[in-house]
């Protein structure tokens, strides 16, 4: 089953690497969500070391929202999401390895972003970037992970980015503040972390426990 989720991610991954779409429109999106709030708040280094965390969380949100829409772009296209049902592995074996596909994407443009944040509100909190991203990388595992399910969800629906936004943002509303809290906390001497990683924990736990069953069933009707 390990192997049969690599396969899926890995199709995913080289495929968009190749065709440079979904990559290419994250990565884009987030720019210029980053350009428009550096332009409106024009914030000193004090205000912006504040402003940090929620305007991470914020253009991570966007991003991933861009490319969960197209996590089953390339079974749409080719006709082939029932050839993928028919395959001879469990349905969670299938979400499983489309939600690290989009995964990995995600996590890459985070990484990308990040500096480029810091360059562009002029943060001087380099020192922080190794937790900040783990921090990052830990909410996201949740994101995808409940965002995944929901794009399957709304594969079919015409209005699918709009309806995948309205139903992701209200249900990982809690995971999203538990995100901006951590950071925040790591930016700020006194902060206290740990409550706000074990909830974050949590959220990844409950999520990725619940969507590989609920997308089983969901593809069964």
């Amino acid at each position: 089953m390990i192997k049969a989720i690599y396969r899926i991610a890995w199709k995913d991954v080289a495929g968009d690497l190749r065709r440079r779409a979904t990559l290419s429109s994250m990565l884009f999106f987030a720019i210029s969500v980053l350009v428009v709030f550096q332009a409106a708040f024009e914030p000193d280094r004090k205000e912006a070391l504040r402003l940090l965390p929620g305007l991470l969380w914020a253009t991570s949100l966007f991003t991933t929202l861009v490319g969960l829409g197209r996590v089953f772009q390339a079974e749409e296209e080719d006709g082939a999401f029932e050839g993928l049902l028919l395959a001879a592995v469990p349905r969670g074996v299938i979400f499983f390895g489309k939600w690290l596909g989009n995964l990995l994407l995600t996590l890459l443009v985070e990484f990308l972003i990040l500096p480029l944040t810091m360059i562009l509100f002029n943060v001087d909190a380099w020192q922080h970037i190794p937790a900040i991203l783990g921090i990052l990388a830990l909410g996201t595992l949740g994101l995808t992970g409940l965002g995944t399910l929901l794009a399957a969800m709304t594969r079919g629906a015409r209005s699918r980015e709009t309806l995948l936004a309205l139903l992701l943002l209200p249900l990982t509303a809690p995971l999203l503040i538990s995100g901006v809290q951590a950071v925040a906390a790591i930016l700020t001497v006194d902060g206290q972390v740990a409550p706000w990683l074990k909830l974050l924990v949590i959220f990844d736990g409950v999520y990725l426990a619940m969507t590989p069953w609920a997308f089983g069933w969901l593809v069964e009707e």
